[in-house]
């Protein structure tokens, strides 16, 4: 092997180091603890109880598993623009095999997709990575949009439409900037010239293509509005929480069941929206759960340990489910870059 096969390979290995998937899992728990302790772990414990889970959690893994397939289609569309040709079967598997390290500090460790792709077909790992990139931006974007929709549509009061509309500027403003040669000639160049960013020197050519290709005007409307539907069954996860948490039944076509279906869009995309911005955070954690327990707390006037409970709950199959079959998929994919 080369020196800079070993050199991906040791990279790979750093992202998908037991001890960094141990640490994550621990930053989880701790959270959870804290929030049973300020909740009351009895009245947690029984609101959890309160509801069916023979088909509440199935269908919600259901509803996660289509939001995996809307967003595949980004995925693919992304690869159709960098001319990286896979077949169905490996390109999606290697999707979802990104979802192991949803639970880094910004879901940047899902970059190891572009591990894969260069394993199974040679692609330069350059070349691939920067998708992830365009993947969050674009999902931000449209995170902050079923945010500011439900929010407008369940309530009219707080600052909180200021907060995210902020966070779309800047993400906009961020895709801007990640679009246009001067950041490529002027500053990517420059970063890629000393520190640890050097050994990435050479790359800057593919780096600045699959961005320009991907965060392009119209490749970002596009993406942006494929992942709303796709988040949006993330937010319905919770609003069949919340139907069933506040004794309203199944969710349904009434006027109240649909104000809970935007208050609960308002809240899980908005709480997904401060996990991305606090990157610093591993998979969010810490920072989606406090402003969800916050807004069903103050805003929709809910007890804390029925919000603490919807949030856990909705938290495990959106969260830790994916890293679930993150680990599934990257058995698939390992298996075929053995054969």
């Amino acid at each position: 092997m080369t020196s800079e096969g070993n050199n991906e390979t040791e990279e790979q290995e750093s992202f998908i180091s037991t001890r960094k998937l141990v640490a994550f899992v621990v930053v989880g728990v701790l959270v959870y603890l804290l929030i049973g302790f300020y909740a009351n772990f009895d009245l947690v414990f029984d609101a959890l109880l309160s509801i069916p889970w023979w088909w509440v959690l199935p269908t919600m893994m259901a509803m996660s598993f289509v939001n995996y397939a809307i967003r595949f289609v980004k995925w693919q569309y992304y690869l159709g623009l960098i001319d990286v040709n896979l077949s169905v079967k490996e390109s999606f598997s290697i999707f979802l095999a990104g979802f192991t390290l949803t639970a880094t500090p910004g879901k940047i460790g899902e970059a190891i997709k572009g591990y894969f792709c260069n394993e199974i077909d040679g692609t330069p790992i350059a070349k691939t990575v920067p998708v992830v990139i365009s993947e969050r931006i674009t999902d931000m974007l449209a995170m902050i949009a079923l945010a500011m929709g439900g929010f407008i549509l369940a309530f009219n009061i707080g600052n909180q439409l200021f907060l995210l509309a902020g966070v779309g500027v800047l993400a906009i403003i961020g895709a801007l900037v990640l679009n246009s040669e001067t950041f490529y000639s002027k500053i990517l160049r420059k970063l890629t010239s000393v520190g640890p960013l050097k050994r990435y020197q050479d790359s800057c050519d593919l780096i600045e293509d699959t961005l320009m290709k991907t965060l392009a005007p119209k490749p970002l409307l596009l993406s942006s509005l494929v992942s709303i539907p796709g988040w949006f069954m993330e937010c319905m996860e919770l609003w069949l929480l919340l139907s069933l948490f506040t004794g309203m039944g199944l969710p349904s076509l009434t006027v109240n069941s649909l104000i809970l279906l935007a208050s609960a869009t308002f809240i899980h995309a908005g709480a997904s929206t401060v996990g991305a911005v606090l990157i610093f955070l591993p998979g969010g954690l810490g920072g989606y759960e406090a402003f969800a327990i916050g807004m069903m707390t103050t805003l929709m006037l809910l007890p804390i340990a029925i919000a603490s409970a919807a949030t856990m709950l909705v938290r495990f199959v959106t969260l830790w489910f994916s890293v679930m079959v993150g680990f599934v998929a990257m058995a698939v994919v390992t298996r075929m870059t053995r054969d």
